[in-house]
């Protein structure tokens, strides 16, 4: 069965059982991924830490079970990954968007929030956008543009997000 039929089943089920927040997609359309990438997912399986994710160099593996990241099934929420530098976001009710949480300001990285699909920095009120429009980069001075964005794989209620 391909992965994107496999969602497409599977999904209406684990919602009656409030795991609705497995059935992610990337941010582009579901594509079945290679035996390398479950491996990959699989071998980091048993090394998240007790807030649901786990960091390997530029990789940041994130086990939306966790109940650190339950709020994530409600549109719009978001989670704060501090020490993964890591705004992770649900933009709709099947997509999950990740950013960069280093404020393009002064790089502030715990002070967000998020206001009209804009992370505003509490810091000094500068408010950035998700739709990589004038992306502007960590501590450049910039009180406005875009979060720099991230990579975002999904597999089953696991995300691998690749740093850039």
């Amino acid at each position: 069965m391909k992965r994107r039929d496999f969602v497409q089943h599977l999904c209406p089920s684990m919602a009656i059982f409030a795991l609705a927040n497995a059935c992610v997609q990337a941010n582009e359309p579901v594509t079945d991924l290679s035996a390398t990438e479950i491996q990959e997912f699989e071998r980091v399986s048993t090394k998240y830490n007790e807030e649901g994710y786990f960091q390997e160099g530029n990789l940041v593996f994130v086990n939306l079970s966790n109940p650190d990241f339950s709020k994530l099934g409600n549109n719009l929420a978001y989670v704060n990954i501090l020490d993964a530098g890591v705004l992770l976001v649900r933009t709709d009710e099947k997509t999950l968007k990740a950013f960069s949480n280093c404020c393009p300001h002064q790089g502030i990285r715990g002070a967000w929030v998020f206001v009209n699909g804009r992370f505003k920095c509490e810091n000094h009120g500068n408010s950035y956008n998700i739709t990589e429009v004038n992306t502007v980069s960590c501590s450049s001075n910039s009180i406005s543009g875009g979060l720099l964005r991230f990579n975002v794989v999904a597999y089953k209620q696991f995300l691998k997000i690749t740093k850039v």
